[in-house]
């Protein structure tokens, strides 16, 4: 398995993870973005399956190391996904916290998987979906922010005022 064929498959069982949280989703604004997110593994997929279809790069045959995928559902959460997910449910914040995880966790792969492939052309890929995964981080610790930042402002004085009167 080459770099790209690594690389499709990540996207595709990240677009894969993102629509089945989506399914399940307690809120209909966490399904929006979990679709969202999806839709992105998708567009990192397109852009990846025509760079190497355009043949810009050569790759060197041979092993790629062993990574496990970060998004690859277990055969074991597939058959019980609606119970795994019930856990989620119980908190917005939470189920955003664990999709940030898997976010940094494929901004370390490809970051790991850098340090391993052998060309130049391999370590480019590795680096802009590295680059692309961070965007994710950041549009996911930007959503934790704003729900924390409701909380705060929920429970800040100047938006709670109290009448003396009462």
């Amino acid at each position: 398995m080459d770099i790209f064929a690594y690389a499709l498959k990540m996207e595709l069982d990240g677009e894969a993870y993102y629509t089945e949280l989506a399914k399940h989703a307690g809120y209909k604004d966490l399904e929006v973005v979990f679709l969202d997110l999806a839709e992105a593994e998708k567009r990192h997929y397109e852009i990846i399956k025509e760079a190497r279809d355009a043949g810009h790069y050569t790759l060197t045959p041979g092993p790629m190391p062993t990574i496990p995928n970060v998004f690859a559902f277990p055969d074991e959460l597939k058959e019980k996904s609606p119970e795994w997910l019930a856990q989620w449910k119980k908190e917005q914040l939470d189920v955003y916290q664990a999709a940030l995880l898997k976010e940094q966790q494929s901004v370390t792969l490809y970051q790991d998987l850098k340090t391993k492939v052998v060309t130049v052309e391999e370590k480019d890929i590795c680096e802009r979906l590295a680059l692309e995964e961070t965007k994710h981080v950041h549009v996911i610790e930007d959503l934790i922010e704003m729900l924390n930042h409701v909380n705060d402002w929920v429970e800040a004085a100047e938006f709670n005022p109290k009448d003396d009167a009462y």
